[in-house]
């Protein structure tokens, strides 16, 4: 009996080695540091109408987790959410406004060169107005969502399009494109 306890030992020892040994050389990785920007469709809602403008956007993200089925990074961007003029009953008035943002992103892989992902965060938002030459500058913090596809050169050069939604005063919605790379 005691020769079998000591058998199992040291089988069971041998089986953990190797669970760890195939463990690990699957183990998750992360491409650490990465930096992006893009040209983006901005609409907005406001009370004189819906307005559009292109507006540029550019992020900075850590990858920490890395692995076949699913990637997760923490994000700092900023969004210039559009600017506007107009009249309004035979008043002048004037939108600008602008988000920077902190967000988490998981990536889901889907093949060797495309990802679809998700991202959600606050933005602190602000908004700059002038009705009939009166200034007026609001700052806030809200949510804002995310969702986009993204296609891998190189493993290094990210070509992405993606869906943002802000939920501040002005009701922001953008759709944009634009390019990511990585440093290892």
């Amino acid at each position: 009996m005691l020769y079998r306890s000591k058998f199992i030992s040291s089988s069971g020892l041998t089986g953990l080695a190797m669970a760890l040994c195939i463990a690990s050389s699957g183990a998750a990785q992360a491409d650490a540091l990465y930096v992006g920007a893009g040209a983006y469709f901005t609409d907005v809602e406001i009370a004189a109408g819906g307005e559009d403008d292109i507006t540029p956007a550019g992020f900075v993200g850590y990858q920490f987790l890395d692995s076949n089925l699913l990637m997760l990074s923490a994000e700092v961007g900023y969004y210039d959410l559009g600017a506007w003029s107009g009249s309004l009953d035979d008043v002048n008035y004037s939108v600008d406004a602008s988000a920077l943002t902190f967000a988490g992103v998981a990536y889901v892989p889907l093949g060797p060169f495309f990802e679809v992902y998700a991202k959600a965060g606050l933005a602190a938002v602000e908004v700059k107005t002038r009705f009939a030459d009166t200034p007026r500058t609001d700052d806030d913090t809200e949510t804002f969502i995310g969702a986009g596809v993204a296609l891998d050169f190189f493993d290094t050069v990210d070509i992405y399009a993606e869906y943002l939604q802000f939920d501040n005063q002005i009701d922001s919605q953008m759709i944009g494109v634009g390019i990511r790379f990585d440093f290892f």
